[in-house]
């Protein structure tokens, strides 16, 4: 009975390392997005873009 446990533990190991591989390039997917999505119009992040007359100042990025 412990072993066939052990057999599955070790049969799982290498589709816990590819997940682990996927999660790790989704992360840093999103963060290029987020990168992307998030950069200014002029294309420096410094906060000399011009705000439009009336827009909230929450800090929202977009």
């Amino acid at each position: 009975m412990g072993m066939t446990q052990t057999s599955v533990a070790g049969e799982d190991l290498p589709s816990v390392e590819a997940l682990k591989e996927q999660v790790d390039e989704l992360r840093k997917l999103v963060h290029t997005l987020l990168n992307v999505i998030c950069e200014e119009p002029d294309g420096v992040h410094s906060g000399a873009a011009p705000v439009p007359a009336g827009a909230s100042k929450i800090g929202l990025c977009m």
